[in-house]
């Protein structure tokens, strides 16, 4: 991808998903609640879309570039993954949601910011029986927004990364609960927490 091309996405990226912001902004003064959706359960890790300012701030300060493989943990309508390879230029990028509709938005506000890209996948899936991929592939940044009663459930799968060398990018909640875990930045004001072996 060229710089031209690079700055063409992100300037796409900020657009689509600020309207995207200006909807769900739009929808909440109806409901106040929007991440408890009815007959779906998002008590794992609920959908609280994170601005698209702040998606840029927290892969910014996770330092992603064009040598990553990025992997997002219940990637609602899927603004990290997007921005990961539209902004930063990351190789791969993959979203886990386990709302269909969620994942039918992601892919369609993708493919306005990257048309007919083939770096960018969503995945329906189960949180708490994640596909073999994401145990088997050599992520290098695993991005999650996890209520911290839920942490230890997901803990074994982030030591396995991070012992591997990944970065964990964690939003409003830090990980305390995993002590192994080295703070490497962190911005508490906005919630962005990310963890890496060693200062990138």
């Amino acid at each position: 991808m060229t710089g031209e091309e690079q700055h063409k996405n992100s300037s796409n990226f900020l657009k689509v998903f600020q309207d995207a912001d200006g909807h769900i902004q739009d929808e909440s003064v109806e409901d106040p609640f929007p991440a408890y959706l009815d007959g779906i359960d998002t008590t794992l890790a609920p959908f609280c879309p994170t601005s698209a300012n702040r998606v840029l701030k927290a892969l910014k300060m996770a330092k992603v570039g064009p040598n990553d493989i990025v992997v997002d943990l219940g990637s609602g309508d899927g603004r990290f993954v997007t921005a990961a390879v539209a902004e930063f230029n990351a190789s791969r990028a993959v979203g886990i949601e386990s709302d269909s509709d969620l994942v039918e938005t992601s892919k369609k506000l993708a493919n306005q910011v990257l048309p007919n890209n083939n770096t960018t996948t969503f995945i329906l899936g189960d949180l708490l029986d994640l596909p073999k991929l994401v145990h088997d592939t050599n992520w290098t940044v695993i991005v999650v927004f996890l209520l911290p009663d839920h942490t230890e459930k997901f803990a074994d799968l982030l030591l396995h990364h991070y012992r591997k060398g990944a970065r964990i990018v964690s939003l409003v909640f830090n990980l305390n609960e995993v002590p192994e875990l080295n703070l490497i930045a962190s911005d508490a004001t906005d919630g962005i927490f990310v963890y890496g072996s060693t200062i990138v």
